[in-house]
């Protein structure tokens, strides 16, 4: 016997089971292949993505919230390759609309004076008007920071500019440092000219390279006068100054250890001088540790001849001074010290000494004291003509000298401790590195490669959201090969009676499908391709919320396509394998039918007959069950599944029961929750009861479901906890109590460790972590912090953040004084007023205003896609076990022909043997519709009552649309097969 020839002339008789047998290994071949073939693109396209959006950039070394001085970038280190760029955010203007734009000052993308050019992205965002005049707005960043008391209250500067084209993504277009996919919203303009409007002429805070530059290079190459540090010689001493003003406390603190005898200068405004006998408004002072011999201890205090004679005091009288100090936001409160005049000067002497008071921009330039620019509230009615005078001789000469041990730990702010440091000799400077000065260094290639390639898995994605439709396959496989078994039984009952053992006749049949298989594994493959770029182009279109972007391209690589061929081809073999054998023993072992009794002279009991029919062919009617349940159940929970919003609980606790998120490109510094913050912010006929939360902000990358790249270090919100406590936001979690829901136990660092909450969404699915882990980040000055994950929060609007108290979150980044984002809680009949007068009011911060529960959907969208996604792929395998279902009764219908002569030689009428064996098989589909049913009710549990009535109304409506084509199917089916039954009979 010719093998081979029997195989063929096998597959050719039975080719109509085998074609069912291939569809199914088809549909299973390309679900598995096709899902490999998505993430292979999805990472593919995230990894061209990097290139796209850093060129060739490989280090990238900026300066947090300061600047460093151009010549940096010509450095030999370089290579002569290094790109010099001044970055700020920004918003523009347009039609109304406030859109938020990085914006880059650069030297290489031949713009023209007074123009810009955007990427392509912006340029579909911008309107004609917009594009013909870009009126750009940005932060007032200066050299001096804008969180420090004695700034011009001007915290916006403008740029108008013409359109000058767009710059491409090939020619970095779409730059963004971020580890996101989200496209950025770029424009572009000459690098000087952006310095000159935001007063930074001559310096950067970015420098990109193409070239892998250590710390050690750059260590070598900088100097302290590159970040803004300059020593002088003033009249033979050394002085060491700041072009931000201050100067840092550790940068004060390691100069004073290297440099014995240091003395520390801070310039300052009083309020007043007072004495019993007279006093002097809004006077520069300046504390000092020694000044002309004298050392200043205790509550010590130098005045020049002219405060002495205004005042009416002499050596070893009291006077008092009067000053402001700031907490965060601005938020000052007056406070007074008693000090004992030790000592006065001639005012020429203080006169000449030109460096005792530092320059204050706003303050120390103007030519009379009613021009002060100043954030300060300086009552100009307190100003006399003695004081104008002064001002018009002696500027800002200090009237005098302080302890600087008395007074500087008050004076003291997030960006410094003295304004001057003087040295009896040299400066030694050694002991200072770039990395105390803000200077810090990542390398974005290699950060962007290794967040894009371990981000969010869209093959197992995919492949979890089809495992259905795998199992439906599998079962869809199984049908034919078992009614192709049944009908070979005569023909296998001969084998075995020619000497062939059940274990060569299960090698024949397997042999038989292994060519099938094969083939089917190959077009499998193809179709699996096809599956893919329908899936893509879902992706970008109605899909798209589930990624927030497009330009996903078709990049499978040939290992993906090996790999999936290979999975499908294996997973159908090893199931026919199986398959085979245990049909084999069925055939040898039929079941046997249990004997009726007759109940009366009406015939048999039809119940009996039913229930005899299912038990004889018991495997099928449980793989029917089981295909038609699980898509039921996969369909109607995930159906009910869906996000919406008629859990008012939900809302609460997402929201923590605030109205309004708002988002600014320009810091705010003031405290809208005073009435003199308000004021700052014209925004002092905001309701009282309105209550406010402003937070601040590091930020990172985003590491909410709206990111798909792997986030290391996502962005850090400084937060009040106690006002948290407060609110309806709920702990889920946390490590230091279990039982307790309350904030307050993330109000204190343990040691250098930082505690901090985190949404229970990002936790998982963002950084893929757990509670007790920690992250490192690097402070302002270079040190390494551990920010422990303590905490986790119900599904909320911080999704994608960290939150951390606002008082830890000073200790790391001191110089982060504005918040960008701020939280308003009012009622539901006030919201609508108050989104509007906070649009207006701060429309040149670049306010972006939406409610809290519509950025709580936008996060639930993603999931709501996801839930899409699952709910398309849970129909097309529910549609694979309706093709079982289809099968299965084909099979048992055909099977039935001896049974169905046996009931009309009994006397039965067609009518009746039609409705017998309709109702036989209307079990299967009834009981797994209602399985399914029930068990997703179990699933969802009480979440079923935040349902909304259209949705239940739809897949109720679903399920009884599948129940009744069912019901037609078998009906239909069954008088099919009763009417060929009387044709053969005749």
């Amino acid at each position: 016997m010719n093998l081979s020839l029997l195989l063929r002339a096998n597959a050719i008789r039975y080719r109509p089971f085998y074609r069912l047998i291939a569809l199914a290994v088809i549909i299973m071949t390309a679900l598995v292949s096709g899902s490999l073939m998505i993430g292979d693109s999805v990472r593919h396209t995230l990894t061209n993505r990097v290139s796209e959006r850093i060129g060739n950039t490989e280090t990238a070394i900026f300066s947090l919230n300061s600047f460093f001085d151009e010549g940096l970038a010509q450095e030999a280190v370089f290579g002569g390759s290094a790109r010099r760029v001044l970055i700020s955010n920004g918003f523009i203007s347009d039609e109304g609309r406030l859109l938020p734009v990085m914006v880059w000052g650069v030297d290489d993308k031949d713009i023209p004076p007074g123009a810009a050019k955007v990427n392509p992205r912006l340029a579909a965002e911008l309107s004609e008007a917009a594009t013909s005049d870009i009126v750009l707005r940005l932060p007032a960043t200066r050299l001096v920071p804008s969180g420090s008391l004695f700034v011009t209250s001007n915290y916006t500067s403008s740029l108008r500019l013409s359109f000058a084209g767009t710059v491409p993504e090939a020619e970095g277009g779409n730059i963004s440092l971020k580890n996101e996919q989200i496209i950025p919203s770029n424009i572009f303009l000459n690098r000087d000219e952006l310095a000159l409007a935001i007063e930074t002429e001559g310096k950067l805070n970015l420098i990109l390279s193409d070239r892998i530059i250590s710390a050690t290079d750059l260590a070598e190459v900088w100097t302290p006068a590159t970040s803004g540090i300059r020593a002088a010689t003033v009249d033979s001493l050394s002085e060491i100054t700041s072009e931000r003003i201050f100067l840092q406390t550790d940068l004060v603190n390691t100069i004073v250890r290297d440099n014995p005898g240091a003395n520390r200068l801070f310039s300052y405004m009083a309020n007043s001088l007072e004495s019993s006998s007279g006093s002097i408004p809004y006077s520069f002072v300046t504390a000092i540790d020694r000044y002309a011999g004298l050392e200043l201890s205790g509550n010590d205090i130098i005045l020049s001849d002219y405060s002495a004679q205004r005042l009416g005091v002499a050596t070893n009288d009291s006077i008092s001074v009067s000053y402001f100090v700031s907490s965060d936001l601005k938020t000052l409160s007056e406070e007074q010290i008693r000090l004992r005049v030790a000592k006065i000067l001639p005012l020429k002497m203080l006169l000449e000494d030109k460096t005792l008071s530092a320059d204050f921009p706003g303050l120390s330039d103007v030519e009379r004291c009613t021009d002060w620019d100043s954030d300060m509230p300086i009552n100009m009615d307190r100003i006399a003509k003695e004081d104008e005078d002064y001002w018009t001789l002696y500027r800002s000469t200090p009237k005098a000298l302080i302890s600087y041990q008395a007074i500087a730990p008050r004076w003291a702010n997030s960006y410094g401790s003295a304004t001057a440091i003087r040295l009896s000799g040299p400066a030694d400077l050694s002991g200072l590195d770039p990395a105390m000065l803000g200077l810090q260094m990542v390398y974005p290639r290699q950060m962007g490669l290794e967040a894009a390639q371990s981000g969010i898995d869209f093959g197992g994605l995919f492949l979890s959201l089809g495992i259905f439709i795998i199992f439906s396959a599998l079962l869809l496989m199984l049908m034919p090969l078992q009614e192709m078994i049944f009908e070979r039984r005569n023909e296998l009952g001969l084998m075995r009676a020619l000497g062939f053992s059940r274990r060569l006749i299960t090698r024949i049949l397997f042999r038989e499908s292994v060519a099938v298989v094969l083939l089917a594994s190959t077009l499998g493959v193809l179709a699996g391709a096809c599956y893919t770029a329908l899936s893509l182009a879902l992706l970008n279109s109605l899909w798209n919320g589930a990624v927030h972007t497009s330009g996903f391209s078709f990049l499978p690589g040939w290992e993906t396509c090996l790999i999936g061929w290979l999975a499908g081809a294996a997973l159908a073999l090893i199931t026919l394998r199986i398959a085979i054998g245990r049909e084999l023993k069925r055939v040898d072992k039929p079941p046997a039918l249990k004997p009726l009794k007759a109940d009366s002279m009406k015939g048999f009991n039809q119940g009996r007959l039913i229930w005899a029919g299912l038990r004889m062919d018991r495997k099928r009617a449980w793989t029917s069950f089981a295909a038609l349940a699980s898509g039921v159940l996969i369909v109607f929970s995930v159906g009910l599944n869906r996000r919406g919003f008629a859990d008012s609980s939900q809302i609460l606790s997402g929201t923590g029961g605030y109205s309004l998120w708002c988002e600014t490109s320009v810091p705010l510094y003031h405290n809208i929750y005073t009435a003199e913050g308000r004021a700052k912010l014209a925004l002092a006929d905001l309701p009282s009861d309105v209550d406010v939360l402003q937070i601040f902000r590091y930020g990172a990358d985003d590491a909410s479901c709206l990111n798909l790249n792997k986030v290391i270090r996502p962005s850090i919100l400084g937060i009040d906890m106690a006002a948290l406590d407060r609110s309806s936001f709920r702990i889920l979690q946390c490590i230091y109590d279990q039982t307790s829901s309350s904030f307050a136990a993330l109000q204190s660092a343990r040691g250098d460790v930082y505690p901090a909450a985190i949404d229970e969404t990002t936790l998982l699915w963002g950084l893929q972590r757990q509670l007790g882990d920690t992250i490192s980040y690097e402070t302002t000055d270079g040190r390494l912090v551990s920010i422990l994950l303590a905490a986790s929060l119900q599904n909320s609007i911080f999704q994608g953040n960290l939150l951390m108290d606002k008082n830890l979150f000073a200790e790391i980044w001191p110089e982060i004084r504005g918040s960008e984002i701020a939280l308003f809680r009012c009622s539901s009949a006030q919201m609508p007023a108050l989104q509007r007068s906070l649009s207006q009011a701060l429309s040149e911060y670049g306010a972006r205003i939406v409610p809290a529960s519509q950025r709580l959907k936008e996060f639930n969208s993603v999931t709501d896609t996801y839930l899409t996604i699952f709910l398309t792929l849970g129909g097309l395998g529910l549609l694979l076990g309706l093709g079982s279902f289809v099968v299965s009764v084909r099979k048992n219908l055909a099977a039935r022909g001896p049974q169905i002569e046996l009931y009309r030689s009994l006397g039965f009428a067609d009518y009746r043997i039609a409705n017998l064996l309709a109702r036989e098989n209307r079990i299967v589909p009834l009981a797994a519709i209602i399985g399914g049913i029930l068990l997703s009710l179990l699933i969802l549990g009480r979440s079923i009552i935040n349902v909304r009535a259209g949705i239940w109304l739809t897949a109720i409506a679903l399920m009884l649309l599948l129940l009744l084509s069912s019901l037609i199917f078998i009906r239909r089916a069954v008088e099919r097969k009763i009417k060929n039954s009387n044709q053969q009979h005749l």
